[in-house]
C-alpha cells in the first residue's frame, strides 16, 4: 500500500468514524427530547391540554410511548 493510499484510507476511517459518532449523538439527542416532552406533556393540567387541542387519553398515550420512537 503507496503512502498515498493509506493516507487516503486513513482520511476516510476518521471522516467515517466522525460522522458515526455525530449520528448517535444526534440520535441520543432526540431520545432525551423525546423523554423530556412525553414526561412534561404528562404532567399538563386538563386546561392546558384542552388549549392545545389534546385530550388527556391522548397525552398519557403519547407519555407512555418509549424514549426511541417517534
Amino acid at each position: 500500500m503507496s503512502a498515498a493510499s493509506s493516507s487516503a484510507h486513513a482520511a476516510n476511517y476518521v471522516h467515517s468514524s466522525n460522522t458515526v459518532k455525530s449520528s448517535l449523538i444526534h440520535k441520543i439527542s432526540r431520545w432525551h427530547v423525546n423523554w423530556r416532552t412525553r414526561r412534561q406533556l404528562a404532567r399538563l393540567p386538563d386546561f392546558m391540554l384542552q388549549d392545545i387541542g389534546i385530550s388527556r387519553i391522548d397525552a398519557e398515550q403519547e407519555a407512555r410511548k418509549p424514549f426511541w420512537t417517534e
